[in-house]
């Protein structure tokens, strides 16, 4: 059975298609904003001396084959993807002690494979505004929204692509910390953040809200190696799943509206080394501490990362990212279809060649072929998918 509906607001398809809920994607997800910091060094360490102010942006057209959407192994349905992300970042004062950044994403998805009827378009807009204020040469507040919406052109959706609206929102604070020397410098930031995401058809049983804290300490050794220790808090919470107690029906947690609500904190602390040189590394490790109050959804996770980046002849680099994720559950998993829903963004396990060609200074040509191994509707249930793309970058 393949998990699609028709129409919206229906209580029995509710039930018994449950879709999976959001939790927060780590690690791999910003792979390509990895590449643009482990090429340019970090954003907070640069100064702008030599002009009050300067504006540097960045385009990328790609078009993409994702080959297997609905989770389906014998027969997978495919989809193609146009997708446009733009990238400003606009300083000013003295010595560029204001930044101003903003980040957009749009594209449309057009599905293939499925024959039983003609699938239609479906839209993802995403968008971050962010800005910066240094106040001392030691000292940055700054914050930032987003907002991110997927929508369908009727009322057709993939179960795991339900259409949703996602706003979010953060705060931080940076200090450039006393250097031991001239070649070890280090840099404290201290953040909090929230989200808010709303389901299209099935937000009274897998919205969420999610509040929480982070701390990172990073530190220069030379110029060419950097090492980073984060550790965060998020608290998830679940206003429409009700929380299961040992031997319950895993159908009951979609039952029952005076039953206390489920919440999760997850806690998870990592490290990054970077190393840049002729063959430029990076790697990554964090242990994840995910701690329900509702039976078979507490578990513990290892992640691991590792992303190679290497200048080759004919200015042409290649890229190579793995991740894998190892995870424990402490209890036995209950058979319940809320296990990740599919919003573009988590990646368990996943491993990413990319070829980048420059044409001209200004712009430049890439393929990419990625392989990602993610949690089904099914908790703790996996299945995988291949993504192709090629597209155009654009850097003035």
């Amino acid at each position: 059975m393949i998990n699609t509906m028709r129409g919206r607001n229906d209580p029995m398809n509710i039930v018994r298609n449950a879709v999976r809920s959001v939790r927060p994607a780590h690690g791999g997800l910003a792979v390509v904003a990895a590449l643009a910091a482990f090429l340019t060094g970090s954003l907070q360490a640069q100064s702008l001396e030599r002009s009050p102010w300067s504006y540097q942006q960045d385009m990328h057209l790609t078009y993409e084959i994702d080959d297997n959407i609905a989770e389906r192994i014998d027969d997978p349905i495919r989809a193609q993807v146009a997708r446009m992300t733009y990238r400003g970042d606009l300083r000013w004062g003295a010595s560029g002690e204001q930044r101003l950044s903003l980040s957009y994403q749009g594209g449309m998805k057009r599905h293939f494979g499925f024959n039983e009827f003609d699938v239609t378009s479906q839209f993802v807009n995403e968008g971050t505004l962010g800005y910066q204020r240094r106040l001392t040469d030691r000292v940055a507040l700054g914050g930032s929204v987003g907002l991110k919406n997927r929508a369908w052109t009727d009322g057709f959706f993939f179960i795991n692509e339900d259409g949703f609206t996602r706003v979010s929102g953060g705060v931080s604070g940076m200090v450039n910390l006393t250097p031991i020397s001239e070649t070890e410098t280090a840099r404290l930031e201290i953040g909090a953040r929230y989200s808010d995401t709303d389901f299209e058809n099935l937000d009274a049983a897998f919205g969420n809200h999610l509040v929480g804290a982070y701390a990172s300490i990073a530190k220069d050794i030379g110029t060419d190696l950097t090492a980073r220790w984060d550790y965060s808090f998020d608290r998830i919470r679940y206003p429409g799943r009700g929380v299961l107690a040992a031997g319950d029906d895993p159908t009951a947690i979609l039952r029952g509206i005076t039953r206390v609500r489920q919440e999760d904190h997850i806690h998870e602390l990592g490290t990054v080394v970077t190393w840049l040189g002729p063959v430029s590394l990076q790697a990554e490790y964090s242990f994840r501490l995910n701690d329900s109050n509702s039976f078979g959804f507490s578990y513990v996770s290892h992640n691991v990362g590792m992303q190679v980046l290497r200048r080759l002849p004919w200015g042409m680099l290649v890229q190579l990212y793995g991740q894998i994720e190892l995870r424990d559950f402490s209890e036995p998993v209950p058979n319940t279809q809320v296990g990740s829903l599919d919003t573009g963004e988590t990646e368990n396990n996943v491993l990413l060649l990319r070829l980048v060609k420059d044409v001209t200074p200004d712009y430049s040509v890439e393929v990419r072929y990625g392989r990602y191994r993610n949690e089904a509707i099914t908790l703790n249930d996996f299945y995988t998918k291949n993504i192709y793309a090629i597209g155009m970058n654009y850097r003035p």
